[in-house]
């Protein structure tokens, strides 16, 4: 009697154990929470060839950069958790919470992987005389004017940081948000703002070609692709904080999916393709999975969303 209960009970669950083994069984939508060109963007087109590899499945790329990335973060959580619906997680994820700006929290989604990390850069046209934090505070102080930040909209993590900076620097910083990086960098070459806070990998080209200049990094130590540029911490500032991008999906995905997905960025990380693109622009590879990824994105938590909810609070005021 019991081995033919347990006969049928296997049989039972066959059908839905064969159907989690064979995810993904069709095409899977990529949210993307920035417009398109931007860093977000561009890592997840260099990734896309290996992970669509590695899962055997098409992957529909929409990039949704309105409200500094609450649409595309919104439309990914309301999403029926079944591995389908995804989006490039990062720190917007904590910032959108704090500011108030979203009806989700961080903990709505699972954290399926970490591909990138790498530090805020506050960047400035070469012509601009500001070598490092000091001599940009000087100069600011001596001319009383405001230093117009580009960033992306309102609710991303440069918007946060840039105001993290005006708070730290003591210069009072008017942030001009727009729909990315891209478009915020298109503008300071065009002198239509001060600076820019974006991240190393979607300025490199520009700081070699000498046609811009990073004035400062939030890494908590120099990057090797920059080594010339300082931190906050070593210039006497109280601040050091990334910007990461991994795999996100709404809370309660099963665990054939997230298997699927981990096995598929590490596959995706080592393609000889993607190899190539992240020596190119410089963006910093740091796979994390599991355990070591909940903590992380714990961490940042609770560092980026009480930042969020000061500058909230500022903007109130």
């Amino acid at each position: 009697m019991k081995k033919t209960l347990s006969v049928l009970v296997m049989a039972t669950a066959l059908p839905a154990a064969a159907w989690a083994a064979d995810y993904p069984t069709k095409n899977l939508d990529m949210i993307i929470p920035a417009s398109p060109g931007g860093a977000a963007d561009t890592l997840m087109r260099a990734l896309q060839p290996g992970l669509e590899s590695s899962l055997g499945r098409t992957i529909v790329v929409r990039n949704m950069g309105a409200g500094g990335g609450a649409l595309a973060l919104t439309r990914t959580v309301t999403a029926k958790p079944d591995g389908y619906t995804l989006t490039l997680a990062n720190n917007q994820n904590f910032t959108l919470e704090g500011l108030g700006n979203v009806d989700f929290k961080y903990q709505d989604f699972d954290y399926l992987a970490r591909i990138t990390e790498e530090p805020y850069l506050l960047v400035s046209n070469r012509n601009d005389q500001w070598q490092d934090a000091g001599a940009l505070v000087a100069d600011l102080k001596k001319s009383g004017k405001p230093l117009q930040v580009g960033t992306s909209g309102v609710g991303s993590s440069t918007y946060v940081v840039a105001s993290m900076l005006g708070s730290q620097l003591g210069i009072p910083v008017q942030v001009v948000p727009f729909d990315g990086g891209s478009p915020a960098i298109s503008a300071l070459m065009g002198s239509h703002v001060d600076a820019v806070v974006v991240n190393p990998s979607e300025v490199l080209s520009q700081i070699r070609g000498d046609r811009l200049q990073a004035v400062l990094s939030t890494g908590s130590e120099r990057s090797d692709l920059l080594p010339d540029v300082k931190t906050m911490k070593e210039q006497g500032y109280d601040l050091a904080v990334s910007q990461w991008r991994g795999i996100a999906t709404p809370a309660g995905v099963s665990d054939d999916v997230e298997k699927a997905w981990v096995a598929a960025v590490k596959k995706a990380v080592e393609a000889p393709e993607f190899k190539r693109f992240a020596e190119s622009t410089g963006v910093e590879v740091k796979p994390l999975f599991g355990e070591d990824l909940d903590t992380y994105v714990t961490d940042m938590a609770e560092v980026m969303i009480p930042a969020s909810q000061k500058v909230a609070e500022n903007n109130n005021q």
